[in-house]
């Protein structure tokens, strides 16, 4: 860098100053200034580390946003040949006992949560009623679940059954899906149910046709399969009740008090 010295200031003396002054400060020739080749060096090697470090520390970011959406490594193993099947999304052929394939709903599916929604709710142990109607209710479609518990509530039917001491079990009979309805299934089976009416134990056994309509549940994070359906990816929509045949057969309630 260089300046000319007749940008710099002149300074002016007095008329009578001595001319050993006026020698000192007479004008003089350009000024060149220089800088120091080690300090430039410096200030260029400075600035190249600060641009690898911001290229490493962007490269680094990505990576953890990367791995952070991967998905993990998946390893399916036949244990009864001890073959690996698939390692993440590559097949390795089928086994024997295991064939991989897009998962889709199936008619086990449905079966498997008819099965359970009717076990549910036919099936009556005192100790844990409100619990089984309440895992029934969350099986179903949110408005037809908020129908039925008003449907239990207006027909005092719980409370009939606590206070008649219900104690039942559920049998499915025989299963079979409607034909031209594929999200209907039909469910014959027998309740036998232990009460107390008016101090007298009855045991009932009732043979009921039950008609369940399903609907395919809405996925969510990519996957119909969730813990409010049991993994089955379906929800009841509606049930319909009819009772085929019923015979009782009366005790007299034994009871003590001091």
């Amino acid at each position: 860098m260089s300046a000319n010295v007749l940008d710099l200031p002149i300074p002016t003396l007095a008329a009578d100053a001595d001319d050993s002054l006026r020698d000192e400060f007479a004008p003089v020739g350009p000024v060149i200034c220089y800088r120091d080749p080690a300090d430039v060096r410096t200030i260029r090697r400075q600035s190249w580390l600060i641009i690898i470090s911001f290229v490493i520390a962007a490269v680094a970011v990505v990576g953890v946003v990367y791995k952070s959406i991967q998905r993990p490594d998946r390893i399916v193993v036949d244990m009864s040949s001890g073959r690996t099947v698939m390692i993440n999304d590559r097949e390795l052929g089928a086994t024997e006992t295991i064939r991989l394939e897009k998962d889709k709903l199936q008619t086990a599916d449905m079966d498997y949560v008819v099965k359970a929604y009717l076990e549910y709710l036919y099936r009556v142990d005192q100790a844990s009623r409100s619990k089984d109607i309440e895992a029934a209710l969350r099986l179903m479609v949110p408005g037809q679940a908020k129908k039925f518990a008003q449907y239990l509530t207006d027909q005092k039917i719980l409370q009939t059954q606590r206070e008649q001491q219900w104690n039942g079990t559920w049998k499915p009979e025989y299963m079979e899906h409607a034909p031209g309805k594929p999200l209907t299934v039909k469910v014959y089976g027998t309740q036998e149910v232990d009460m107390v009416i008016k101090n007298q134990s009855k045991h009932v056994i009732k043979h009921l046709l039950l008609t369940v309509d399903l609907l395919p549940d809405a996925p969510e994070g990519g996957t119909f399969r969730l813990d409010r359906n049991l993994r089955s990816g379906f929800r009841i929509n509606a049930l319909d009740y009819k009772e085929l045949s019923s015979s009782e057969a009366e005790t007299a309630a034994t009871s003590t008090q001091g």
